[in-house]
């Protein structure tokens, strides 16, 4: 069994012309999911090969700026959404334990709900 972790793919890319802000996907230890955004610029080196640099010109910076923008809100609607499907499961999950015995867990051993003594 091949163990070897997949490479994590951005969720959205961002350009105009040669800048672009990527969107990426993360997990820290406690398996909560956060985002974040890297800013770049292509070039062609010598050789004609595509690389990266996260060097920009003055003139560069303002849309930069725009693209951060864009990669900044598309990052926050995906933690809304994210936080709202967990929501939504953690609920399920609760009504599905309340529902295992028809009455909430915490009556599920007692004759007669409500007398405590």
């Amino acid at each position: 069994m091949d163990t070897t972790p997949m490479p994590n793919k951005p969720v959205a890319t961002y350009r105009d012309g040669k800048l672009k802000a990527t969107v990426w996907q993360n997990e820290n230890r406690d398996g909560d999911t956060y985002y974040t955004v890297n800013l770049a610029k292509l070039y062609e080196d010598r050789n004609g090969k595509l690389q990266e640099t996260n060097s920009f010109s003055e003139a560069e910076i303002p849309r930069l700026k725009d693209l951060a923008t864009e990669a900044r809100a598309h990052a926050l609607h995906l933690k809304r959404e994210h936080a709202h499907d967990r929501k939504q499961q953690h609920n399920q999950e609760r009504d599905t334990r309340q529902n295992d015995g028809g009455a909430p867990r915490r009556f599920q051993n007692r004759s007669q709900p409500g007398m405590e003594r």
